[in-house]
């Protein structure tokens, strides 16, 4: 072989190497690497997810100027929208996500935001995307927002404006509850100033910066609280707000809760209603000892309400007896009538002998109906002799009435032996 064949043999074997590991390196000449190749299986979250300074569609790299019609060559111009390659998620964790045990489903959610940064939050979007929107996403979705705003919050806010309205809300309130924990003066200074004032209140931002602020200054928070105008937000700020003073003690919630502004009575009283409940779910007898001190009315009866609703689930009887025992008259019946409406859903036997143990009066006689209203589908027979003993006249025949409508569709032969046996002024409810 001539020597002129050997070199000329090398030099196209020269190229043909440079030219492979270019492509191969540059990614086709533009520098940029992939998140996830074309045609490959999803990588596992953090592998492969640099991050470069130059996108796909930016110049080349080089010392150079762009080409110009001055070189010969077409010059270069930028599509008017970027390119977006579609990010894979992690199949690992969209597995997990598709789990129907809930410790599996979330423990693995938070093991993935916990490892979120810039470099991979793509595939942690990607796999949350993979869960049907809508309300049964809303833990992730609160996750996945707090997360992503300690390190991006302007991309977290701009993935929160574009989701629908109501998970737009929601992602919106987690990533300024964030920030506001974060730094305060800079989400409030940048809300005042790039939000309106309506969709600071309506769309989540200032609810969300009162929770972050809450974890730093309750007395700013609270400041804050009161300049909000929208009825909704300011329920949802003080929702939010309540969870930080039980974050505390429940004590502090309830002195919280005492010394809210009596203007608007709906919004006190639905707060009051709130504060019992969590205090219930933990402490049943403080919750009870801090109704009996607050004043008799709406208020005090949300409470009431709230408490028996929890006391009820771990001890039916404990309710009714504290409820039974209430000095102020509207508040026990209120009180009675809670636990009878929880209580006889559960146990009608155990109901009826409580409610035995008590004269019948004018009094009792909301309690009573209450339970007939709570047996009638199950027990008509009983149903019906308990409405016969309503003391008042008028909404005793009217409760009879009721049962024995109920009654006839079931057995009108029964129905009707028990309305010429016990109440035979009462017209046949027979058709």
């Amino acid at each position: 072989m001539s020597s002129s064949l050997k070199v000329g043999i090398g030099w196209i074997a020269t190229v043909a190497l440079a030219f492979v590991g270019g492509y191969y390196l540059n990614d086709g000449g533009n520098g940029s690497h992939h998140l996830v190749e074309n045609g490959t299986e999803p990588v596992e979250l953090g592998e492969g997810a640099e991050k470069t300074k130059q996108s796909p569609n930016s110049p080349p790299r080089g010392s150079g100027k762009p080409d110009s019609p001055s070189n010969g060559k077409a010059p270069f111009t930028p599509p008017a929208t970027p390119a977006t390659r579609p990010v894979k998620p992690p199949k690992d964790l969209v597995k997990a996500l598709a789990s129907a045990n809930l410790i599996t489903r979330w423990g693995s959610f938070m093991d993935a935001v916990r490892a979120a940064d810039e470099s991979n939050i793509r595939q942690v979007v990607a796999a949350f995307e993979t869960l049907p929107a809508g309300y049964e996403r809303n833990m992730e979705m609160r996750l996945l927002m707090q997360a992503w705003a300690r390190f991006d919050t302007p991309a977290a806010l701009a993935y929160a404006k574009g989701l629908d309205a109501t998970e737009g809300r929601l992602a919106i309130t987690e990533v300024m509850t964030s920030w506001g924990e974060a730094d305060p003066d800079a989400a409030l200074s940048w809300m005042q100033l790039n939000v309106d004032p309506k969709d600071a209140n309506r769309q989540g931002y200032l609810p969300g910066l009162i929770s972050g602020i809450a974890s730093r200054d309750l007395e700013r928070a609270n400041k804050l609280l009161s300049s909000i105008e929208d009825r909704n937000a300011r329920w949802q700020a003080s929702s939010l707000l309540l969870q930080r003073y039980m974050e505390q003690s429940p004590d502090n919630a309830m002195a919280w809760a005492n010394q809210l502004p009596a203007d608007d009575p709906n919004y006190r009283n639905g707060i009051l209603g709130q504060v019992g409940a969590a205090i219930a779910k933990r402490d049943p007898a403080q919750c009870a000892k801090w109704a009996e001190e607050l004043e008799p009315g709406e208020g005090r009866n949300r409470v009431v309400s709230s408490l028996i609703a929890q006391w009820s689930r771990r001890s039916p009887s404990e309710a009714a007896k504290w409820a039974g025992s209430l000095q102020d008259v509207p508040s026990r019946v209120h009180g009675m009538t809670q636990v009878v409406n929880f209580w006889a859903f559960k146990d009608p036997t155990a109901t009826a002998e409580w409610l035995d143990s008590y004269p019948r009066s004018a009094e009792t006689d909301p309690v009573v109906q209450t339970f007939v209203n709570r047996v009638t589908s199950r027990d008509p027979s009983s149903a019906a002799n308990w409405a016969n003993v309503i003391v008042d006249p008028n909404r005793r025949d009217a409760s009879v009435r009721q049962v024995l409508g109920s009654w006839t569709r079931l057995n009108a032969t029964a129905a009707e032996a028990w309305r010429i046996a016990n109440a035979p002024h009462i017209p046949s409810a027979r058709p």
